[in-house]
């Protein structure tokens, strides 16, 4: 990952902005990579912003929205049923942590993360510095796509963490609801590479191209609309990406096999966000959608 690429974004203000659905549409569209990375950074700003506790908040937050330091989160891993790769055991003056969290994006360029381990019944959520000892990173995990991420398991060999370093503490069931109202939307970035997509494949094929972007400017209305069935609306988005960047392959011709093409890039990126954030009702809907 360049730091140009994020170095531009903290410029532009992005560090501090998120929700944005435009903004994550077009970054999506882009570069991926950039993109995915810039959206982990978003997960500890969210976190800290609403934590209480105003030590880590204040040791942190200001330099994240600034862009003096970018951030990453590893969490993924409590999605996992009857998995706990990352444990916490309580300790007088905080926790210890142990385990392995398996997917952890921007290691190497991030500079804190917002690891969360279970501890009995309960989440808590707590900032790492990615310099700190009793972490074991692996070598960058070989990916089909999003490779510029710097994406590696992370071992807890008896890393402490101390009270004032806890962000959230929250029961277990909690998280799982929030989390699954979370999933259950449209993911901007599909929208962000359809449209990507549409707009090559214009270039090599106008009715094909007009055909796409009117299903996706369909998908997108309903999607931000607040129609029901959410998570059939994310799937849709989700096959969508997956098949106007396949369109664009097709369209393309040999050339789109060419490392150095977007075709091929974009239907990796496509195939990316139909596995990230996935739970069992998304994985659901997205086979049917596939299948049918």
């Amino acid at each position: 990952m360049p730091q140009s690429h994020l170095k531009a974004l903290a410029d532009a203000g992005l560090f501090a902005a998120g929700g944005h659905r435009e903004v994550y549409e077009i970054l999506a569209g882009a570069c991926g990579a950039s993109f995915f990375v810039w959206v982990q950074h978003h997960a500890p700003v969210r976190l800290l912003a609403a934590s209480a506790n105003a030590s880590t908040r204040d040791r942190w937050l200001p330099r994240l929205l600034s862009g003096d330091a970018l951030g990453g989160v590893a969490f993924a891993h409590l999605r996992r049923p009857g998995s706990r790769p990352v444990q916490a055991r309580r300790i007088a003056g905080g926790y210890v942590l142990e385990g392995e969290a398996p997917w952890v994006t921007s290691w190497g360029l991030a500079d804190v993360f917002a690891v969360a381990a279970r501890c009995d019944e309960r989440v808590v959520f707590v900032t790492v510095p990615a310099d700190a000892p009793g972490l074991r990173p692996s070598p960058p995990l070989r990916l089909a796509a999003m490779q510029a991420t710097a994406t590696v398991r992370l071992g807890f060999d008896g890393f402490t963490a101390r009270d004032a370093d806890v962000i959230v503490d929250l029961p277990f069931a909690q998280w799982q609801e929030d989390d699954r109202a979370a999933t259950a939307k449209p993911n901007p970035a599909a929208f962000g590479v359809a449209a990507t997509c549409t707009r090559l494949l214009a270039e090599l094929d106008p009715a094909a191209a007009t055909a796409l972007e009117a299903e996706r400017l369909d998908c997108r209305r309903r999607s931000y609309g607040g129609e029901e069935g959410q998570v059939a609306l994310r799937a849709w988005s989700l096959e969508l990406a997956v098949r106007a960047a396949l369109a664009l392959v097709a369209a393309t011709g040999g050339r789109a096999m060419e490392r150095s093409h977007p075709a091929q890039r974009l239907l990796r990126e496509a195939a990316f966000y139909a596995i990230q954030a996935q739970t069992r009702p998304l994985r659901a809907a997205t086979l049917d959608r596939l299948t049918r």
